[in-house]
């Protein structure tokens, strides 16, 4: 076992520059560390999100990834995106003293004013039972600077929007605070038992929205997350149809 005590049954290990913070969880991972480990660093070199993305990494930012070892079933693993970027939510919130509101974007991302502040990349391993030998949560947040016009998409920074003295080492315990406290929700009794805090905070219901998966956009408009983390999207016709993976564009 490795790491100083984070508090919450969590350990922390702090590093320089890496490739990538998940790339150190999953050597970690394999090599047997424990459950409950954050690993992070100041810089990444070849850090990345989700489909395959990169995701850059200017210093200031928090570059971190948990190595969990989670007791229920492989097949509800994807939920603890959504449980992560709920805690992370509620610690920015508790920050900002309430003067930032983040909004949830379905299935990984953190929005603030409309704009990407935050991202979660899962990666997991089955351990052939139907359960899961490791998982690593990578969470990248924008604390002192976005990428801007390097993404197709609007983005922006904590300092920015009301938070100019954060950093990495205050916002990481605020999170592991959070994080406890859902995780020992989901372990309990699944996503189900946060999906209510989830919807309070998500992005775009009831609002127009599409979704690609592959070569595959589907239109309609948002109307649920179920129980499952799955997204339901009703179509023109006035039928619903489930997601359980893709990519969602808003309005």
């Amino acid at each position: 076992m490795i790491g100083a005590e984070l508090g919450h049954g969590f350990r922390l290990l702090e590093l320089g520059a890496v490739t990538s913070t998940n790339d150190v969880a999953r050597e970690l991972a394999d090599a047997g560390e424990p459950s409950g480990l954050f690993v992070r660093a100041e810089r990444q070199t070849r850090g990345r999100g989700r489909l395959g993305r990169s995701w850059q990494s200017p210093a200031g930012n928090l570059y971190t990834t948990l190595l969990l070892r989670p007791r229920r079933p492989l097949a509800e693993i994807a939920t603890l995106s959504l449980v992560t970027a709920l805690a992370l939510a509620e610690a920015v919130g508790t920050l900002s003293d309430g003067r930032a509101r983040p909004r949830l974007k379905w299935p990984n991302d953190l929005l603030l004013d409309g704009a990407k502040v935050a991202g979660i990349l899962l990666e997991a391993t089955a351990d052939g039972r139907g359960g899961c030998l490791w998982l690593l949560i990578g969470i990248g947040v924008n604390i002192a600077a976005s990428p801007g016009a390097a993404v197709p998409y609007p983005t922006t920074h904590l300092q920015r929007a009301g938070l100019p003295e954060l950093t990495p080492r205050q916002l990481l315990p605020a999170l592991a605070a959070q994080l406890g406290q859902r995780l020992d929700d989901w372990e309990r009794a699944g996503f189900a038992a946060l999906r209510q805090g989830w919807l309070d905070r998500a992005a775009g219901l009831g609002s127009a929205a599409e979704v690609k998966l592959g070569d595959r956009v589907v239109r309609g408009r948002l109307r649920d997350v179920d129980a499952g983390g799955a997204l339901h999207l009703e179509l023109p016709d006035g039928s619903v149809e489930r997601f359980a993976a893709g990519e969602i564009v808003l309005g």
